[in-house]
């Protein structure tokens, strides 16, 4: 007997918290309703529902499927923006698997770094991720490596096709769905996903993050943002960037349509937003800067538009000034959080006037979501008062269960206070007298770049290898409204081969973590603990260094 709730089920009297299952709910309540829409195309709750179900059932008897000791599966994800790219997603956690983001713009070395870490069960990929797939890629691989599409591709740039790669026709999975299944059942501590982020040893770091938590927070966000059926929800983020679970999953929970953007149009993402009659916008506040320059975002350019939600970095004064005219029916959001905690979990409803960060002209990021609990703590773990600066610390359902395959870092990070359980953010932060949160910058070096959260440590990790350098030093630059457009690098020596020393470090990095820029400077600025003084390096680029 089952009994529907929300985006989970009874299922013998057992709880099940799969991702998957609002889909499923949907599908069997609003078959005919449009859930998906990329490049002109529309899927229906049914088509995704059965399509994602076919996937589960390919996977599930594919061969070493189940782990050692029954462990939990894991599925990479080798896609980007698509709808096969939700496909794979949903078909991962219909089939009860953690499923694991593989950027496409990865370097093939931190490919083959997240492989050897991550113990996979399947590959799924679509066809910009099937590019990806190198003889190498294939051999650190799990069993199963498969690419959602009708037919190989006879472009040279493809993949082996050497029958070491299942290609799966969409439509022909959805056929062989035995009667539509309904998802596997997952609990609550279950894995629905690890997303890796920057690792300050130059080795990637992979947060668990379990179902429970992901499960409360869209049922939260959903009902706080009260987001209905009607409802028609921008994509504009990778799969790698945990802000998709809020723009796939809460959308979904609601019965709403979700209106893929193709990272060749971002810059008409305004257009973009008219065409598909758009009355949800969920972007990082960067976004908004890029329309800017280039006037895209004039007065009531998104009449449309009935909710707007900001978050993944700071949130200015003239962004939201400049929102409010191109938007002018809109509310907005702005939220805050680390992937440690479950996408957000501060939010700050905005308001007249426009809750500022005094002194500073960004947003307030708000209270702690329901389930959520916020604290400024000292160096000691002990709460300081209000309008004192300290270390934002967050409890509560949402936390992670930790990082993969590092109990020692998971154990410092997560650390108990008085018997609860806190995770220790590293960000500066202050409480005013209102119970409000204000974000004050980094205690260590960890910035977010155009949306992207890069530690600088690792940048500067691989640039004393490829430097052959031991003082080095990466800065954020250049600050547009308090937000970082790029990276600069210094290397410690009087001559370098700047043009080879990026070339390698894009073999190594990320493209987001690549320094537009690398100087050379013999008298590198060091501070009274004899280590790089990076704000005296940011100072010289201010004065104009070249």
């Amino acid at each position: 007997m089952q009994k529907a709730t929300g985006g989970w089920h009874m299922e013998n009297d057992a709880m099940t918290f799969n991702l998957a299952s609002a889909v499923h709910r949907h599908s069997q309540a609003t078959p005919q309703a449009f859930a998906l829409s990329f490049e002109g195309s529309y899927l229906t709750y049914g088509q995704l529902a059965a399509q994602a179900a076919g996937l589960a059932e390919c996977l599930k008897n594919s061969p070493g499927w189940t782990g050692k000791n029954g462990a939990q599966p894991r599925v990479g994800i080798l896609a980007s923006r698509s709808a096969d790219a939700c496909i794979a997603l949903l078909g991962a956690s219909w089939a009860g698997a953690t499923y694991v983001p593989l950027g496409l713009k990865l370097p093939e070395e931190r490919l083959l770094t997240i492989l050897s870490l991550c113990n996979l069960s399947a590959i799924v990929a679509d066809a910009q991720g099937a590019r990806l797939l190198s003889e190498k890629v294939l051999q650190a691989g799990p069993p199963l490596v498969c690419v959602l599409g009708a037919a190989p591709p006879v472009a040279p740039s493809g993949p082996p096709d050497d029958g070491r790669i299942a290609w799966l026709d969409p439509q022909a999975l959805a056929a062989s769905a035995p009667g539509q299944s309904q998802p596997a059942h997952v609990k609550a501590t279950d894995t629905a996903y690890i997303i890796f982020t920057s690792g300050t040893t130059g080795i990637p770091k992979g947060v668990m993050i379990a179902a429970g938590a992901i499960r409360h927070y869209v049922e939260t966000v959903t009902a706080m943002l009260g987001l209905r059926e009607t409802d028609r929800a921008l994509e504009t983020c990778e799969l790698t960037f945990d802000v998709s679970l809020h723009n796939m999953f809460c959308t979904w929970e609601a019965g709403a349509s979700l209106h893929v953007l193709p990272a060749a149009r971002v810059m008409n993402a305004v257009k973009f937003a008219r065409e598909n009659a758009l009355t949800v916008w969920n972007s990082v506040p960067s976004l908004v800067g890029m329309l800017r320059q280039v006037k895209a975002l004039g007065p009531s350019a998104l009449p449309g538009l009935r909710l707007t939600v900001f978050g993944g970095e700071q949130l200015s004064k003239g962004a939201v000034e400049a929102w409010k005219a191109a938007a002018p029916a809109s509310t907005i959001h702005n939220f805050y959080g680390p992937t440690e905690v479950t996408v957000y979990c501060l939010s700050q409803l905005l308001a007249e006037p426009t809750p500022l960060t005094p002194g500073r002209d960004v947003v307030a990021i708000g209270t702690a979501l329901p389930g959520s609990e916020a604290a400024v703590l000292d160096a000691a773990g002990n709460p300081v008062a209000d309008n004192c600066v300290g270390e934002l610390a967050l409890a509560g359902v949402q936390l992670a269960i930790g990082y993969l395959n590092a109990p020692e870092l998971t154990n410092a990070r997560f650390a108990t206070f008085a018997g609860k359980r806190w995770y220790l953010t590293g960000d500066l932060a202050m409480r005013d007298a209102t119970g409000t949160f204000h974000w004050l910058g980094r205690m260590d070096n960890q910035v977010k770049v155009m949306g992207h959260r890069v530690e600088l440590e690792e940048i500067d990790a691989h640039l004393r290898v490829v430097a052959d350098a031991d003082m080095v030093a990466s800065v954020p630059w250049p600050m547009v409204e308090g937000a970082a457009q790029g990276l600069v690098a210094f290397v410690g020596a009087s001559i370098i081969d700047d043009a080879q020393i990026s070339r390698a470090l894009k073999a190594r990095l990320p493209h987001y973590m690549i320094p537009s820029r690398i100087f050379a400077i013999e008298d590198m600025p060091l501070n009274s603990n004899g280590k790089v003084d990076r704000k005296a390096l940011r100072q010289r680029l201010e004065s104009g260094m070249e």
